[in-house]
């Protein structure tokens, strides 16, 4: 029994989005994410990786952590590794890094979040999200602008850091595109 082939220019969507052209995002304009407290090498990488799916500007960890690990980082990453600017930045400090022209919203389950679907925000957005297992702290929460949450219908309540980022990230393009 042969192997079926593939042709790799019909599957291959590096040549299928290189004859797109899509530039949405004002010059400036780039989305940017800023992850709280993320410990995983993966889920950094992951960060990493969808930011430049999505044309982000940057993407700012917050860590308490010395060493990073990375490799695994990079691994995860893929080639977005030395294509997205990317950074840490101290607990207290992130909150510099972002332009004040952009909205800050926490994504984050808060008495006072809304539904993503249903909140309003402008073209200028960082999105703050934190940590799988402690989300993102009051101080850090309360620097933001606006909370937004995503709606959880099935048994499980709870999303690993890069899909709710993904979530959150393409409903903004999906809103300005």
């Amino acid at each position: 029994m042969t192997k079926p082939t593939i042709d790799i220019d019909l599957t291959s969507s590096q040549k299928f989005f290189e004859s797109k052209i899509f530039n949405i995002w004002d010059k400036d304009g780039e989305p940017i994410i800023v992850g709280i407290g993320i410990r995983n090498p993966e889920n950094i990488g992951g960060l990493i990786r969808l930011a430049g799916t999505i044309g982000c500007k940057e993407v700012i960890i917050t860590t308490d952590i010395k060493e990073h690990k990375t490799a695994k980082i990079k691994k995860t990453a893929t080639t977005a590794f030395n294509k997205i600017a990317w950074k840490f930045a101290k607990n207290d400090e992130w909150i510099e890094l972002i332009p004040k022209e952009y909205t800050i919203i926490a994504l984050e389950t808060t008495g006072d979040s809304e539904m993503i679907f249903d909140a309003k925000w402008p073209k200028k957005v960082a999105f703050v999200v934190g940590d799988e297992r402690y989300g993102i702290d009051v101080d850090n929460v309360n620097l933001c602008h606006k909370k937004v949450y995503i709606p959880m219908i099935g048994s499980v309540k709870s999303l690993n850091v890069v899909q709710a980022t993904s979530i959150a990230l393409y409903e903004h393009l999906r809103r300005n595109f």
